[in-house]
């Protein structure tokens, strides 16, 4: 069923163009993670987006595959296993954080700011990550961050119209690549930001296929780069808020340029990621929380759709958790 507000019957639009203020609402929302191989040579691995902020501080969610996958490909393209590894360690599998090897490239039109990750969340359940994100500099003006894209909890249903938004088209020129360089490493990183409307085409509370998590699928196709953006109910009177994560693409050559095919993304619902835990403060070692719990204590911006219905149970040393979603009447 394509589009039924689309006269041309289209299954997906690219809307982007169409509206440069809404580009410019989102922009400073949104971070391009950057990595840096044993050279220091960058990469970009993917998107994310600011839930909640404070002086100096925000929390960005993105897919964990972008940590896990598109950021270590980055910093480590030989595996330190071999593929018939029967036991690989945890280590292995985890992104170096430290500034000289991770960033979150943060504009909002007039100035940027890479900036530093001191601590990443994420589990073996879900393709979802939380991020806490510093400026690169501590000055006695407190940084301020513009834009946020707050949680929604509410589930989509098939035939419900759903925006994604996501940095594509992503590069980055890396100025030292042709001699030796020491101290801080100059490149230039360019982006543009997507936004594309499209319907859910399957809710599968349960997992889909390989994706064994929560998640639902969509009409438009996306493209490398795109993990870790965000999907959102376009409604009017409303607060534009993330009902799901960016994770994959199953879509047909075809339908990246013929909006008259249907494409098929993979969007993990928002909700789970309330099982995500991070610490108090910083420095580490301090006492964490999930977001369910931050929410509840006022300490970040409450999911819109609320949290009454979302339970959080069997909590591990580690900080995972189980979380399961009861009911809600969508507004």
């Amino acid at each position: 069923m394509p589009l039924p507000d689309d006269t041309l019957g289209r299954w997906w639009i690219e809307l982007a163009g169409m509206n440069p203020n809404l580009v410019d609402d989102f922009r400073p929302c949104l971070v391009a993670f950057v990595a840096f191989d044993h050279g220091n040579k960058p990469g970009l691995a993917g998107t994310g987006f600011i839930i909640g902020t404070g002086e100096n501080i925000a929390l960005v969610i993105t897919a964990k595959h972008v940590l896990t996958e598109g950021v270590l490909n980055i910093q480590r393209p030989v595996p330190r296993y071999a593929p018939s590894a029967i036991f690989v360690p945890a280590s292995s599998l985890a992104p170096a954080i430290e500034k000289e090897k991770l960033r979150a490239m943060w504009l909002d039109g007039t100035r940027g700011e890479a900036m530093t990750i001191p601590h990443c969340s994420y589990n073996d359940v879900l393709d979802i990550a939380c991020c806490i994100l510093l400026p690169q500099e501590i000055t006695e003006t407190p940084f301020m961050f513009r834009g946020v894209i707050p949680l929604d909890t509410a589930r989509p249903s098939v035939g419900d119209i759903v925006h994604t938004v996501s940095l594509d088209a992503m590069d980055v020129i890396d100025h030292a690549h042709s001699a030796p360089f020491s101290g801080p490493r100059p490149f230039t990183a360019s982006q543009r930001i997507s936004i594309r409307r499209g319907l859910v085409t399957g809710v599968y509370p349960d997992g889909f296929r390989q994706y064994r998590w929560p998640c639902f699928t969509t009409s438009i196709p996306v493209e490398p780069g795109m993990s870790g953006g965000f999907v959102y109910f376009p409604r009017e009177a409303y607060t534009i808020s993330a009902c799901g994560i960016v994770c994959a693409d199953n879509s047909p050559s075809e339908a990246r340029s013929n909006q008259m095919i249907s494409g098929e993304s993979v969007i993990a619902y928002s909700w789970p990621a309330l099982a995500l835990s991070l610490p108090e403060r910083l420095p580490l070692p301090a006492p964490s929380y999930s977001l369910h719990e931050m929410m509840r204590k006022g300490a970040m911006p409450m999911a819109i759709g609320g949290i009454d219905h979302i339970e959080i149970s069997n909590r591990e040393p580690n900080g995972d958790c189980t979380i399961e979603y009861k009911m809600l009447q969508r507004p």
